[in-house]
């Protein structure tokens, strides 16, 4: 009997909350959860916690929210304007000292505070998370390009969108792309259905 998947209408972030990854410090298989404070109602700053439980590494990091400060301001005259842009930082800044170049002089700004949203990235060589920038757990070349998965719902899921003969897209979402939506052409592609399910067969083997 074909097997029939239909599109949950799930996005990355349905599964982002957690993810199996592999220790910087012993290479050991550890995780990464996101974490919302009390006071973050809306949920917006997570903050990611690693722990290992071969070395006992514990990192804590809240760092999917990233900010960036810019100068684009006059100073002595208005000729020439004061320019400056930061690094990524952790918090907002209130005021930025910058060297004036007509006046050869450090001033104080009050700069534009930009938010950047960091993202889960691939380098082409391996899946990363987000927050300690560590390789996943999950992952594996399949004819050149590089399948990945968060953790074990992650795992689930792909699994029965890629086994399914029958795949059927939910037509009453339209909150932009689904997850499924949004995977690569090679995991879409039947021909590498047996390569793929065996890699999360492999996998599933090292937890259950």
């Amino acid at each position: 009997m074909m097997k029939r998947f239909q599109d949950e209408n799930k996005r990355s972030h349905h599964f982002a909350n957690e993810f199996q990854v592999k220790c910087p410090q012993c290479g050991a298989k550890a995780t990464i959860k996101r974490v919302f404070s009390e006071k973050d109602q809306y949920e917006r700053y997570p903050i990611g916690i690693l722990k290992c439980p071969g070395c006992y590494l514990y990192l804590e990091e809240s760092a999917m929210i990233k900010y960036k400060a810019t100068v684009n301001q006059y100073c002595c005259n208005n000729v020439e304007k004061v320019k400056y842009e930061s690094q990524l930082l952790n918090e907002k800044p209130q005021k930025i000292k910058v060297k004036c170049k007509s006046c050869n002089q450090i001033k104080e700004f009050v700069p534009r505070i930009t938010e950047v949203q960091l993202y889960f990235k691939t380098d082409g060589n391996n899946a990363r998370e987000w927050c300690f920038n560590t390789e996943l757990w999950y992952q594996k070349t399949v004819r050149g390009n590089v399948f990945w998965a968060y953790n074990e719902a992650h795992i689930d899921y792909l699994e029965a969108y890629i086994a399914a003969g029958l795949r059927e897209r939910n037509s009453q979402y339209n909150g932009g792309k689904t997850l499924v939506a949004s995977l690569p052409k090679f995991v879409k592609d039947a021909r590498n259905r047996d390569k793929l399910l065996k890699v999360i067969k492999e996998w599933k083997k090292s937890y259950k």
